[in-house]
């Protein structure tokens, strides 16, 4: 039996509420097929979820609404605030894979006044986009899927009060507003020389990488190259620069490919300012 006390909704809850089931399908962001569904229950777990060598993932719940989650026997990946609400995220399974990365399944965010659910964010289709983690992105929630290198699909933020799922936007600001970072996961290290380019970026003009992996991307006409593994995932770092801020660029896969390996992800560092988007 699915856990939610809407009936008895107080007014604010219930203004929420009335807005969400306003929202026409249509509103839906278009480039992903996650989808907001207001007034949902939350299921009960059939069993406890454990995430045994992938319980790095998840956390103890701190909030009401990640107590009421994790009561309903789901494994809490994230809790975060969402204006005067709250978002949790949690998943149904993991899968241990190679080099310690983990697959998260059966993901969904619930969207909390207290303890109340308003609403659960998930895939339109059975083995759709999976949703596992949150991160703070300005005034948004990024939602990451669960894969084993993780990206970003989509962003949770409040329009006029109301939760909302929108598209990633091209680019997020840092720095107090001072640079952009387009967003380039999965992109080909080319494909994103050319974005960072576009938004003022620059590969660091560092000395020639000692080990010899590194140098073997830098033969093939990346500059920025700091090091390399040579197992697992075949991750590589580069570095850019724009002013006093540097940008970390992680990448994964073939060097040799012609358009170079895959980003994973990537970290802004700012003089003197948090490094967060906002």
């Amino acid at each position: 039996m699915g856990v939610s006390h809407l009936s008895r909704c107080p007014i604010r809850r219930t203004i929420i509420l009335a807005a969400l089931c306003g929202v026409p399908d249509a509103a839906q962001p278009a480039a992903t097929d996650i989808t907001l569904k207001p007034g949902a229950e939350l299921p009960q777990a059939d069993a406890p979820i454990d995430l045994g060598l992938c319980r790095h993932h998840g956390v103890e719940p701190r909030t009401a609404a990640g107590q009421v989650v994790g009561g309903a026997g789901w494994a809490v990946t994230d809790e975060e605030p969402l204006g005067a609400l709250t978002a949790v995220s949690f998943v149904a399974g993991s899968r241990s894979m190679t080099s310690g990365a983990c697959v998260l399944s059966g993901g969904r965010v619930g969207i909390f006044d207290g303890a109340e659910l308003l609403a659960l964010v998930e895939a339109s289709q059975p083995g759709g986009t999976a949703i596992a983690h949150l991160r703070r992105s300005g005034d948004r929630l990024r939602i990451w899927d669960g894969a084993m290198l993780s990206r970003p699909v989509a962003d949770i933020m409040l329009a006029e009060n109301v939760p909302a799922v929108v598209p990633l936007p091209p680019f997020d600001i840092f720095c107090g507003g001072a640079v952009r970072m387009p967003l380039i996961h999965g992109l080909t290290l080319s494909d994103a020389n050319i974005l960072l380019a576009d938004h003022g970026w620059e590969q660091a003009g560092l000395a020639p990488p000692s080990d010899p992996i590194a140098a073997e991307l830098v033969a093939n006409g990346f500059t920025g190259v700091e090091h390399c593994s040579g197992t697992g995932f075949g991750f590589c770092t580069l570095s850019f620069v724009q002013g006093l801020a540097t940008a970390s660029v992680l990448t994964f896969g073939d060097l040799n490919l012609p358009a170079g390996p895959l980003v994973a992800d990537y970290d802004v560092t700012c003089p003197d300012l948090p490094s967060q988007p906002g």
